[in-house]
């Protein structure tokens, strides 16, 4: 029989193996290989607009949210304020936003977008993996705001998360979660630069996980963030999303074709930017993250702009490494 001629093994695998050389074969399209900063200055501009397309969000409508306050909570030196906006008439996204107190003067502002998992909440109690890192801003004197991402925590139906229907069902109609996700973050980044207590020009974001993912999306698509911190996420589609099996939100059509994880990055340049990756993370392996870093050195070192790039490699899993991000913010926006 022709199936006992077929070793078993290559069969199973024989897709995964093709999947390979399909990537060695047509990714990266849209890859800089230019070297000069006016090439680069010509290819962000095009690859910006390409990464827009591909996230499929231009029949959004864009309009500066209004707030509304639940409640608050008073802390020894800051005010946490539970609030909601709308980001269309069908949409409402709940909050928490930040504030120190006596804040005489615009302050700078972190936004955190939380990775998958219990939303928000999760983002704000949680002693491992986030460490409560909007908590820690907030006392070092930052604004923060933690939006609820579609699918998850209070916009979640079932409690459950909805991540992989809401993706899969944004697909059918022709856009992306990853785009709508970004696209409210945008919102946020309004609503934030409508209070007087902000800083336009010291906006920055960090987030783990999903939430690293969203913030080199913003970082790389909108200029309005300044810095970003990227935890545990930045290495590569090849390791990660064509490895194994990864949440589906996050394969957005035809990207890897176009481009890699560093490729998206490369877009955030020069603006600073921190690379996260702990050493006991199973699936966003601290080696992608080096070897993604090594080659954005090299962009930022053309740019005249080294210092502005860095590399976090901790001894830990997959969590926010708290003390490095708020030193690298504090370089930054305190200097």
């Amino acid at each position: 029989m022709l199936a006992a001629q077929f070793d078993s093994d290559f069969t199973k695998n024989a897709f995964r193996n093709y999947l390979k050389g399909f990537y060695a074969e047509h990714s990266r399209q849209m890859k800089f290989c230019g070297n000069t900063p006016e090439l680069f200055g010509e290819w962000k501009e095009s690859a910006r607009q390409r990464v827009l397309e591909l996230l499929s969000i231009d029949h959004l409508p864009v309009k500066t949210p209004e707030m509304q306050i639940i409640n608050e909570v008073k802390y020894n030196n800051y005010t946490m304020k539970k609030i909601q906006y709308q980001t269309l008439p069908e949409l409402v996204v709940p909050a928490y936003l930040f504030i120190p107190e006596n804040c005489s003067s615009p302050l700078p502002t972190l936004l955190c977008p939380p990775g998958h998992g219990n939303g928000i909440n999760q983002v704000i109690e949680e002693e491992g993996a986030y460490y409560k890192y909007p908590h820690a801003f907030a006392e070092a004197g930052y604004i923060a705001l933690v939006p609820e991402h579609i699918s998850f925590g209070e916009r979640s139906a079932s409690g459950q998360g909805e991540c992989r229907f809401d993706h899969e069902a944004l697909n059918l109609l022709g856009s992306t979660v990853i785009g709508y996700r970004m696209w409210e973050l945008q919102r946020s980044l309004d609503l934030l630069e409508s209070l007087p207590q902000v800083d336009s020009n010291r906006i920055g974001c960090a987030g783990l996980s999903l939430g690293g993912e969203m913030t080199l999306y913003l970082a790389a698509c909108d200029p309005r963030v300044k810095a970003a911190c990227v935890s545990c996420f930045l290495t590569s589609f090849k390791g990660t999303f064509l490895k194994e099996p990864h949440c589906t939100c996050g394969y957005v059509p035809k990207m890897a074709r176009d481009f890699e994880h560093v490729d998206i990055a490369s877009l955030i340049a020069p603006n600073p930017l921190m690379i996260q990756a702990g050493t006991l993370d199973p699936q966003f392996l601290a080696d992608d993250a080096a070897e993604a870093y090594t080659e954005l050195l090299e962009l930022y070192q053309m740019l005249d702009a080294a210092n502005l790039v860095t590399l976090d490699v901790f001894e830990g899993g997959h969590e926010f490494h708290l003390d490095p991000a708020l030193a690298w913010f504090e370089q930054w926006f305190k200097p």
